[in-house]
C-alpha cells in the first residue's frame, strides 16, 4: 500500500512538472507564432493590394450595418489598406460557394473596383479541374478587371474564362471578387470617396 501512495505521489509531481513546463514553453512560443502568423497575413495582404504600406483591421462595429445585409455573412475580415495617409483600397477575406464547397479568397481592390490582387485561401474543389482555381494563369485573369461592371465568366458574357469542365467553381471565385466589390461600393469607397 505504501509503495503504491509512493508511486502515485511520484507520478503527479511528474505531472505536475510537465504541465508547468508546457503551460511555460506554450506561453513563451506562443506570442512568437501570432507574430509570424501577423506577418503572413500582412505579406499576403500585399501581395493582393501592392499600392499600400499600411493596413487597418475594420472592427466588427465599423462592419456592423454591413453585415446586416444577408449579401455580406460570407465576409470574414475586411481591412483599409493605405500610402501616405490616403486610402488606396480594401482587402477582405470572403467565402464564395463554389463545387465541392466554400472557396476561402483574399481579394484586394482599389476604389475604382478593380482587382489588385487575389489569393485562394483555401477550397475543397476536385482537383485537376476545379482546383485549378489557385492556378496563376487563372488567378492573373482577374487583376486589372473590374471597374465599371461586375466580373462574370465566359459562358455568362463576362471576360474570365471558365475553366473547362470546372464552371461552378470559376463561378464561385467571379461570386467572390463581386461581393468584394459589392463590399466596396457599400463601404462608401468606391470612386475614391472615404467612409
Amino acid at each position: 500500500m505504501r509503495d503504491v501512495l509512493k508511486l502515485g505521489l511520484v507520478l503527479m509531481v511528474i505531472c505536475a512538472v510537465s504541465g508547468g513546463l508546457l503551460a511555460y514553453v506554450h506561453g513563451v512560443t506562443s506570442e512568437i507564432i501570432d507574430e509570424r502568423k501577423a506577418q503572413e497575413v500582412a505579406d499576403a495582404m500585399r501581395v493582393v493590394l501592392p499600392a499600400a504600406e499600411s493596413f487597418e483591421k475594420l472592427s466588427d462595429d465599423e462592419l456592423a450595418s454591413i453585415k446586416a445585409d444577408p449579401k455580406f455573412v460570407d465576409v470574414d475580415e475586411v481591412y483599409e489598406g493605405a500610402h501616405d495617409g490616403s486610402l488606396v483600397g480594401i482587402v477582405a477575406k470572403v467565402q464564395s460557394p463554389g463545387y465541392g464547397g466554400k472557396i476561402s479568397l483574399l481579394v484586394g481592390m482599389d476604389p475604382d473596383l478593380t482587382v489588385t490582387g487575389l489569393q485562394v485561401l483555401g477550397h475543397s474543389e476536385t482537383p485537376g479541374l476545379g482546383a485549378n482555381i489557385a492556378k496563376p494563369e487563372f488567378i492573373s485573369e482577374f487583376i486589372g478587371r473590374g471597374g465599371s461592371h461586375p466580373l462574370a465568366v465566359d459562358k455568362d458574357g463576362g471576360e474570365i474564362s471558365a475553366i473547362s469542365g470546372a464552371t461552378i467553381s470559376s463561378r464561385g471565385m467571379v461570386n467572390g471578387v463581386n461581393l468584394v466589390r459589392d463590399l466596396v461600393n457599400a463601404l462608401g469607397i468606391a470612386g475614391g470617396v472615404g467612409r
